[in-house]
C-alpha cells in the first residue's frame, strides 16, 4: 500500500474511532498500525485527546469580524446600513471558518498523524526567525525551592516521571509554576482545584494542603475553579491582597507592573482584605469586580461583564472602554513583543472590540487598521503605534 493511501486510511479509521462507528475489522487494522512503533501509538493517543480536539474546534470559531467594526460604528454614531457590505463579507468568512472547523474535526487526524512522524536528522534545521511575532502557546516552567526545574508544554503537562527525577530524594514542600511571556498553562492542585494561568504569571502552591487551610500565591493573571471544602478554606494571596474562597470560580488580575489588582467573581462567594488584616473583609457577589489599590490598600466594587473579563480563557480578547496603553500591555504579554507610542496621545485612545487570541499578529494589525486612526508598525520584535 502506498504511503499516502495508508495515511488516508489510518486518518479515516481514527475519525471513525472518535465517533464510535469503527467496525471490528477496521479496529484490527488500526490496532496493527498502532503496534508498529511507538510514534504511531503516541500519535493515536494525542488524537484521541478530546480536550485537544475541542480546543482546536473552538479556536477555529473564535474570530469575530463583526464586533470591532460594529462597536466603532456605534461610537461614531453611524447608521448600521453603512456596514452592510462588510457585514455580508464577514458572514461569508464566518461560514468558511465553520466549514473549515468541520474539516479539521474530521480530518485533523491526518495532519497530526503525518506531523507526529519522527523528523529526519539533518545537520541544519530551519527555525522561525526571532523577529516573527506569534501567538502564545501552552508552556510553563515548574520550579522547586531547591533550584531545580522542569520545562512543561502541551504534550507533557503531567510529566510526573521528569518531576520525580528532579525532586528524587528531596523533601519538596512548595512548587512554583511560571508561564513566560507568550505562554499559558492549566494545573490541577492536590485538592482538585483547577487553575488556568495567563501569560507572564506565576502560581506558588504546596505539594499537599496540610493543616486547617489551603493557601496559594499568584502574580499575573489566573482563573480559579476551587474545589469546595467548607472545613478547609482556600486563600489566594496576591500583591498585598488576600482572597478567601468559599468554593467558587473567579479571576485574579494582579501583575506586578500594574497599580491595581482586579478580582472578578464569576460564581459562588469570596471575600477580600489586605494581607496585613487591618481592614474588614469585603464580600463579592457574582458579576462584581473588586479593584484593589496596592498603594493605599483600598478597594471598591464595580459591576462587570464576567464574559469580557475572562474572555482570555475562551480564546479571544474582548476590550471594553480600555485605552491602547492597557490593550498593548495585554497583547505584548501574549505575543511577546515590546512596544512604544510614536505619539503618547495615542496611548489614551479608547478602543472597544475583540481580537482572536490564537490568531496571527497580522490579524491584530489588520483589525486596528480597519478601526481607523491607528497604525501599527513592526520593527523586528518591537511594535510602534502611531496615528494615521
Amino acid at each position: 500500500m502506498a504511503q499516502m493511501e495508508e495515511q488516508n486510511l489510518i486518518s479515516w479509521l481514527i475519525c471513525k474511532q472518535m465517533i464510535g462507528t469503527i467496525t471490528e475489522e477496521e479496529q484490527k487494522i488500526l490496532t496493527a498500525w498502532r503496534e508498529e512503533n511507538e510514534h504511531n501509538e503516541a500519535a493515536f493517543q494525542r488524537l484521541m485527546d478530546t480536550d485537544r480536539q475541542t480546543l482546536e474546534y473552538r479556536r477555529s470559531k473564535l474570530t469575530d469580524y463583526d464586533r470591532p467594526l460594529n462597536d466603532m460604528m456605534r461610537r461614531l454614531g453611524l447608521d448600521e446600513s453603512v456596514t452592510e457590505e462588510p457585514r455580508t463579507q464577514s458572514v461569508m468568512i464566518y461560514k468558511l471558518i465553520s466549514a473549515a472547523a468541520v474539516v479539521l474535526l474530521l480530518f485533523g487526524a491526518a495532519y497530526y498523524w503525518r506531523h507526529a512522524q519522527p523528523e529526519p536528522q539533518i545537520e541544519q534545521q530551519t527555525v522561525i526567525a526571532k523577529t516573527d511575532i506569534t501567538p502564545g502557546t501552552t508552556q510553563a516552567i515548574l520550579s522547586f525551592d531547591n533550584g531545580k526545574q522542569v520545562q512543561l508544554g502541551a504534550d507533557n503537562q503531567l510529566n510526573n516521571k521528569a518531576i520525580a527525577e528532579v525532586i528524587k530524594g528531596e523533601d519538596i514542600a512548595f512548587k512554583n509554576l511560571t508561564t513566560p511571556r507568550g505562554g499559558e498553562f492549566k494545573v490541577t492542585l492536590e485538592d482538585g482545584t483547577e487553575v488556568w494561568l495567563n501569560a507572564d504569571s506565576k502560581l506558588r502552591y504546596p505539594e499537599t494542603f496540610e493543616g486547617e487551610e489551603r493557601r496559594v500565591e499568584v502574580t499575573g493573571e489566573a482563573y480559579f475553579k476551587v474545589a469546595k471544602n467548607t472545613e478547609k478554606p482556600f486563600y489566594v494571596v496576591s500583591g498585598g491582597q488576600e482572597v478567601r474562597v468559599y468554593g467558587t470560580e473567579f479571576n485574579v488580575h494582579a501583575y506586578d507592573d500594574e497599580a491595581t489588582i482586579f478580582t472578578t467573581l464569576v460564581e459562588g462567594s469570596i471575600s477580600l482584605r489586605p494581607v496585613n488584616g487591618n481592614k474588614s473583609e469585603l464580600m463579592l457577589t457574582p458579576g462584581k469586580q473588586a479593584q484593589f489599590n496596592k498603594d493605599n490598600a483600598s478597594a471598591h466594587v464595580v459591576k462587570v461583564d464576567t464574559d469580557v473579563v475572562t474572555s482570555w480563557r475562551s480564546g479571544t480578547f474582548v476590550f471594553e472602554d480600555q485605552n491602547l496603553e492597557q490593550i498593548m500591555r495585554t497583547l505584548s504579554r501574549w505575543y511577546d513583543f515590546e512596544y512604544e507610542f510614536a505619539d503618547q496621545k495615542v496611548a489614551s485612545t479608547v478602543f472597544m472590540g475583540s481580537i482572536p487570541r490564537y490568531g496571527s499578529f497580522a490579524e491584530v494589525v489588520e483589525i486596528f487598521k480597519k478601526m481607523g486612526g491607528i497604525q501599527l508598525h513592526q520593527r523586528g520584535r518591537r511594535v510602534v503605534i502611531s496615528s494615521k
